[in-house]
């Protein structure tokens, strides 16, 4: 492929590690490394290259040329950087080049210094060196489609193929997004993602650059995504992530609970005794855990969790970043009543949190000593959850209502 850019009187060419050529008229911070400017290149012409390419500069009478070997990272960029040395992540279209723009011959350069001269590029593929692609593991929009960074636009643009969850709902996006893609769209769900990645790091062996996608926010977050990610990186390839929306972190910038550690749960078991089991186990730790629900769930989670810990804090939030986004707020007992008699709609996060900010208080002097070992004893001894339940609630801050909850959680697990 080729192309054509204007010389420019600040253009000096003494840079010992990059040549570059850009789209930008004004190079004034950049007049040691850029060569060109004004550059007519095609993004999609260049994003075709791979492996090693000869790259053959001409203006008038004088010439030069070098090699570089072409970085899947590479995404589409106003200025084409050439980098003596391994590519950055960012903002390079090729590295291992034989040449910087110090080494570049010195006639061409004086001649590149006159604003009216034209610099021919010529860059060409040799049919050698290493053809790797890469993988971009790339964040979704939860709700709001202005959510969908420029990066990723980019990133998706350049793929040659898109691992989306679901591929309808990815045509939706990008057609609701005016998001312009040349790649392939290949289905990615649990069922099939063990031959989906297989496929996808032979495509990676070829060159391409491949895109993860879930339906909406971060991949592998509760989505599918680990396999493919695991499977890449075994096999030598590099894995980027392109950061964006996720309603885990989301809600937990907007819940006013203390965040500074936290659990990820994702979507805990769907049968109660199971359910509560792990919620016990997760309010032993005294830190804020973060849950999803599917709405036909959310009331069942929330009277299990009233169940062990009614007196904990809970942000539920909903629709996050939709139109009908909302929050509540209050202690887990409030909001289980509260939400009862609301028929749930859409998608739940819910950030749940020690009411005392995570130290251990009085009241829970016995579970940090282990205290679920005492009461299944006593439980198996034939001790009433009654009289057990008024034993806890002895202990300072512990209500009695709070002490039946969890006795009885125990009692429904044996």
């Amino acid at each position: 492929m080729s192309f054509t850019c204007c010389g420019h009187a600040a253009i000096a060419g003494t840079h010992d590690k990059t040549v570059e050529l850009t789209r930008d008229p004004d190079i004034t911070r950049r007049a040691t490394c850029v060569i060109g400017v004004a550059s007519d290149h095609d993004d999609a012409a260049l994003l075709g290259l791979r492996g090693e390419v000869d790259v053959r500069l001409t203006c008038g009478d004088f010439s030069d040329e070098f090699t570089a070997t072409i970085t899947p990272f590479f995404v589409g960029d106003p200025s084409l950087v050439f980098r003596c040395g391994p590519p950055l992540r960012g903002r390079t279209l090729a590295g291992d080049a034989t040449k910087s723009a110090a080494d570049l011959d010195r006639a061409l350069i004086r001649a590149l210094a006159d604003p009216a001269a034209r610099l021919g590029v010529q860059i060409t593929e040799t049919g050698r060196g290493e053809r790797a692609g890469a993988l971009f593991v790339v964040a979704l929009p939860i709700g709001n489609d202005d959510d969908l960074s420029p990066r990723a636009r980019a990133v998706l643009a350049a793929a040659d193929v898109v691992l989306a969850e679901d591929t309808r709902r990815f045509r939706e996006l990008s057609g609701r997004a005016r998001l312009a893609t040349r790649a392939s769209l290949l289905s990615y769900y649990d069922q099939n993602e063990a031959a989906r990645a297989a496929e996808a790091v032979e495509r990676m062996r070829e060159g391409a650059r491949v895109a993860l996608v879930s339906d909406a926010g971060t991949p592998l977050c509760s989505d599918p995504g680990y396999v493919v990610v695991r499977d890449a990186i075994d096999a030598g390839f590099a894995v980027s992530p392109v950061p964006g929306p996720s309603s885990l972190l989301a809600v937990l910038s907007a819940s006013g609970l203390a965040v500074d550690r936290f659990t990820y749960v994702g979507f805990l078991p769907r049968r109660s005794a199971a359910r509560q089991r792990e919620i016990t186990q997760l309010t032993e730790r005294r830190e804020t855990f973060v849950v999803h629900e599917a709405p036909h769930r959310v009331h069942a989670l929330l009277d299990d969790l009233a169940r062990v810990c009614p007196g904990w804090l809970v942000c539920v939030g909903r629709e996050v970043t939709k139109i009908f986004e909302e929050f509540r707020r209050g202690r887990v007992d409030e909001i289980a009543q509260e939400l009862a008699a609301i028929e749930p709609r859409g998608e739940y996060t819910l950030v749940v949190a020690p009411p005392d900010g995570g130290e251990v208080a009085p009241a829970d002097a016995l579970a940090a000593a282990g205290w679920e070992p005492v009461v299944r004893a006593l439980l198996a001894d034939g001790v009433t959850t009654k009289t057990i339940a008024r034993a806890l609630a002895q202990l300072p801050g512990l209500t009695r209502q709070e002490a039946y909850a969890r006795v009885l959680a125990l009692a429904e697990l044996r």
